[in-house]
């Protein structure tokens, strides 16, 4: 699956990524949008310079590239350009690529500059504050031109900002992300034992759920541009307002990532890796052991990274249908119109919450956003036959264990189409993916001592299906799943979940599952554009490729030059990293 092209030109030193040049059918995919669309969903963890780091170790975890708080550290990435990764940035005069002297040497930044991801610059400013807002607009704006090839992202804490100030970075700022931070694994703060003592917040964790809807609609509506979350990898007990955060169990990992990308998030960063404080590793007294005795949580967070990967290859590729809105609107929005004269304009429908504790007389509160389906009060947020979905017809929950009384707990159903009609394959439209995370979770125990078994009903009719495509989260494999039939009209799949996994699935329909087609063996020819040389691969639409350049085909260490998800059968990779002295090899290879 390789092929490759010498290309007689002078190379200096990689300074920025490869361009890719835009195909038209994705002329309209924001930068950000387009970055991931060829990487894939970004998985990262905050690393502390002043601990332990090892990039095996992390590696290792499957995280996909390193969150650096601090520059200068690039030599723990390897040898240039090293493994991937991004960095908090303090200010204007911060960006990179600076020129660091650090006790531990001189690690200047430029030489790694190609495997820049991205940047958060500024990490939860005050924006609802004029000036405070001002200035950071002038600083993206400022900056955006000179990394065209990295994602520019703010972060808040959650509540921080309002919508109105996130619609203003969007547009004005022309951030590139929307992230948040809020941690939900939290525990009652206790003087005489502080950590992990009292009653810990369990599931159904509403205002973790809320907060995903909130930037999932603002990136969206004010875009459209992806969104980020951290992730909760840490505990913490904060005297000053009497809040403890605790070590996440498995399973509540598990939720932490799944339901956020079940949510649309596009990128999942670690808060934290390797400090003190991090859950991933048993950290000595001294508190500076930083990833050197890694424990059971880390294997978990390793396990689910795959997962995410696996499934962010499709998920990257995707994005939410739309939600219903009312059949009287004069002006209506895209999607369809809701069969009710009572629905309200803004009720979320395009992510279904299965709320559990069914029969309870304690009615468990919907996130912000959703609205409890008036024929089932107690039981799930508003769904309609047919409206986003064409075939689910009903459905039943089973816990089959003694966590939560026996009894089901929630299960969160998203639906998501491709992100432009050329991702569909030829001759299809409208396909529809499901994403099912079993959200019930513990505080104690692991994962699979919150398995539930989920039962899908279909009413498939003439459409002459009768099966499901779903991606292997552990092998990545596509498999066909028949559902059985349980009665002349009905069809059912049974899906068994551990606390907090998920599953991603479309009907078997013959379109090509959206992230997984497999590259056959590309080819590869050169000519210059704008003086750089621009190669084109020819290979498989909709599959992965990566291409890489080397200064000599013997015993060269091939350098990643770009990756592309091919919409046609070829792409053009304008290589502006090309711009020095000596010969230049390229190959490309096919992403399985």
């Amino acid at each position: 699956m390789a092929g490759t092209q010498k290309h007689g030109w002078p190379l200096l030193a990689l300074l920025m990524a490869g361009a890719i040049l835009p195909q038209t059918s994705q002329a309209q995919l924001s930068k950000a949008t387009q970055i991931l669309l060829n990487r894939g969903v970004e998985l990262q963890s905050m690393v502390q310079y002043a601990d332990i780091f090892t990039l095996s170790t992390y590696s290792n975890a499957n995280y996909t590239s390193v969150n650096w708080l601090d520059p200068g550290w690039q030599p723990y990435l390897g040898p240039a350009p090293g493994f991937p990764w991004g960095r908090w940035v303090s200010g204007p005069s911060d960006m990179p690529p600076q020129d660091v002297y650090t006790q531990y040497g001189y690690n200047p930044e430029a030489p790694y500059m190609s495997q820049l991801i991205d940047l958060e610059l500024g990490d939860e400013l005050n924006l609802n504050d004029g000036p405070t807002l001002t200035n950071e607009i002038n600083w993206f704006n400022d900056f955006e031109p000179s990394f065209p090839n990295t994602i520019l992202y703010i972060n808040n804490y959650e509540g921080q900002v309002s919508d109105n100030t996130l619609n203003t970075m969007i547009n004005q700022g022309h951030c590139d992300v929307i992230c948040f931070d809020y941690y939900p694994f939290q525990a009652t703060y206790d003087t005489s034992q502080p950590n992990d003592i009292g009653a810990s917040n369990t599931w159904p964790f509403t205002e973790w759920l809320s907060d995903l809807e909130r930037y999932r609609a603002d990136a969206i509506n004010y875009g459209p541009i992806p969104f980020a979350a951290y992730m909760q990898t840490f505990n913490s007990v904060e005297s000053y307002d009497s809040r403890v955060y605790r070590n996440p169990s498995a399973s509540e990992l598990r939720f932490n990532n799944f339901s956020a990308l079940a949510f649309n998030a596009k990128m999942l960063i670690g808060f934290e890796y390797n400090a003190g404080a991090a859950a991933l590793f048993n950290i000595l007294p001294n508190g500076y052991s930083g990833d050197t005795y890694t424990n059971a949580l880390y294997a978990e967070q390793a396990d689910v990274n795959h997962r995410a990967t696996v499934l962010g290859r499709s998920l990257a590729c995707l994005k939410p249908v739309y939600d219903l809105h009312q059949v009287t609107d004069s002006n209506p929005p895209p999607g369809p119109a809701s069969a009710y004269p009572s629905f309200t304009d803004g009720t979320i429908t395009s992510i279904l919450i299965l709320k559990g504790n069914p029969g309870s007389t304690t009615n468990t509160s919907e996130p912000n956003g959703f609205v409890d389906d008036p024929a089932a009060i107690s039981s799930f947020s508003w769904w309609e036959y047919k409206a986003n979905d064409p075939y689910l017809n009903g459905w039943s929950v089973v816990n089959m264990t003694t966590n939560n009384g026996g009894v089901p707990g929630q299960v969160i159903i998203s639906w998501f189409t491709p992100i432009e009609a050329s991702l569909e394959g030829s001759g299809y439209t409208n396909e529809v993916y499901i994403m099912v995370v079993n959200a019930l979770t513990s505080n104690t125990g692991s994962e699979t001592n919150c398995l539930q078994e989920i039962k899908l009903n279909f009413v498939f009719g003439s459409s002459g299906i009768s099966s499901v495509v779903m991606i292997d989260p552990e092998s990545g494999l596509l498999t066909t799943n028949a559902t059985t039939s349980i009665s002349s009209t009905k069809r059912q799949l049974i899906l068994s979940l551990n606390g907090g996994d998920a599953v991603l699935f479309k009907y078997a329909d013959g379109a090509p599952f959206v992230g997984h087609v497999a590259p056959a063996a590309p080819q590869l020819s050169a000519s210059m554009q704008g003086g750089y040389p621009a190669i084109t691969v020819q290979g498989t639409p909709l599959a992965r490729y990566q291409l890489q350049s080397a200064p000599a085909l013997n015993g060269a260490n091939w350098s990643a030059v770009s990756n592309c998800l091919f919409t046609t059968s070829s792409a053009v990779f304008v290589d502006t990293t090309a711009t020095g002295a000596s010969n230049i090899f390229y190959r490309a290879v096919g992403i399985p």
